[in-house]
């Protein structure tokens, strides 16, 4: 015979931490909901100067970068507290070899925040990192601080930052299979639409580890079609 238990504890709420309580909009540097604001995007890129910005949470071609797990880590633990204790002397080590300037603003639990001055072109961005709960999954965010039309560019130099991180940490990423619909039939454009992505599916902490990981539903023996690069029925 076999007995089923439901729990009656709710539902862990999703988490918001490091927002300005006066900030009501997208844009808003912290955690609101368990999720990260979208980098700035208003079909105008422009094509020179700023940092640009990348986001894990943010399907929009040309800033989305795949989540970081640290569930294989050299140090096989689990505890996001001492993966975060490694994550800010990382930082600083990246940024001493890349000669930048960086300077922790805020670290709450399992939010930090810091602040990046490019050794090169002297762009100035914010970056966000974020453990999130019951999980191994870094979420981040690192945006230029310009309000310019330039910070809306396709500059690579925060997402190879967040790289070289990724690297020194020897955080693997998690594999995002993501819907490409594609404005231009034969080739891939910046026209292209994404989705839907983790932001558009709500509070991590209220998703199934399939919609975190973007397989919600797919069948891994499905053919892929080779114009599309999606999966097809046979």
């Amino acid at each position: 015979m076999v007995s089923t238990t439901l729990s009656s504890q709710p539902a862990q709420a999703a988490e918001t931490v490091g927002k300005d309580p006066n900030c009501n909009d997208g844009s808003c540097l912290g955690i609101w909901d368990g999720l990260l604001a979208d980098c700035p995007h208003d079909g105008k890129l422009s094509l020179g100067g700023g940092a640009g910005c990348v986001s894990s949470q943010d399907d929009t071609p040309g800033v989305f970068a795949e989540p970081w797990d640290y569930s294989e880590a050299p140090n096989n633990s689990l505890d996001w507290e001492e993966q975060m204790r490694l994550l800010i002397p990382t930082i600083k080590l990246v940024c001493a070899k890349r000669g930048d300037k960086v300077t922790i603003e805020q670290q709450s639990g399992r939010y930090l925040r810091v602040f990046f001055s490019d050794g090169k072109t002297g762009e100035e961005s914010t970056g966000e990192f974020y453990f999130t709960p019951d999980d191994t999954t870094v979420q981040f965010r690192v945006g230029s601080v310009n309000n310019s039309k330039a910070s809306l560019s396709k500059s690579l130099r925060n997402m190879e930052r967040c790289e070289m991180i990724r690297k020194e940490l020897r955080f693997t990423k998690i594999p995002v299979l993501r819907n490409r619909k594609r404005a231009l039939f034969f080739v891939e454009s910046d026209f292209d639409t994404f989705g839907p992505g983790s932001a558009a599916l709500g509070p991590p902490a209220e998703m199934t580890t399939g919609e975190l990981e973007g397989r919600q539903d797919v069948d891994p023996k499905l053919k892929i079609d080779a114009l599309q690069a999606f999966p097809v029925a046979k």
